[in-house]
């Protein structure tokens, strides 16, 4: 039987740090280490974190804590674009900026990535919706997130969502790289019916 949580329940929450960024990215000028800050920009159009990101900030023993362990979950919880994202130790030594709140997983009966597709859902960001007309800058609390409600199915039941939404992605991929071959095919059919013509 399907079990509902407060999000609460089942993890831990933090949130992300604010620290300055340096103006200096030539690693050899500095005596200190670097780490990387992700912030929503680093993350492109489908919500993926981006392959290019350059250490931005300066080390400093303090921050150490605040390193991203792979299996966290990243919720842009501020701007006009809610989203979650799996970290998967894409890049060593880095930290979430202040745009997100930090979600660490207490429970082994979720798989991360449900998590990730639930507060992905249409559904879920609904409930996060009325922010968009109601606030100059949108924002969720780490209160607001550790109350939303979530239904737990089995294992097997959430990998299987899982599955399905990877298929689902594979999906829109492919037909927009469809589209964008045909829209090629025809802009460069109709240019050289017009340049035959000419």
């Amino acid at each position: 039987m399907n079990k509902v949580f407060k999000l609460q329940d089942i993890v831990k929450l933090r949130s992300g740090m604010v620290v300055s960024k340096t103006a200096n990215n030539d690693e050899k000028l500095l005596t200190e280490a670097f780490v990387r800050m992700v912030g929503t920009s680093d993350f492109d159009e489908n919500d993926n974190l981006v392959d290019n990101i350059e250490p931005n900030v300066l080390y400093k023993s303090s921050i150490e804590k605040n390193y991203l362990q792979f299996g966290e979950i990243l919720f842009n919880a501020k701007g006009r674009r809610f989203f979650a994202y799996l970290f998967t130790n894409e890049y060593e030594n880095t930290i979430a900026s202040a745009s997100f709140l930090v979600l660490t997983l207490t429970k082994n009966s979720v798989v991360p990535d449900f998590l990730v597709w639930f507060l992905n859902h249409p559904e879920t960001l609904k409930v996060f919706n009325s922010k968009m007309s109601t606030q100059v800058m949108p924002s969720i609390s780490k209160q607001e997130l550790g109350e939303l409600e979530i239904i737990i199915p089995s294992i097997e039941i959430q990998e299987q969502i899982v599955a399905l939404d990877k298929l689902k992605k594979r999906q829109i991929k492919i037909q927009k790289e469809l589209i964008s071959l045909e829209e090629n095919y025809i802009n460069a059919l109709t240019y050289k019916k017009i340049k035959n013509e000419y």
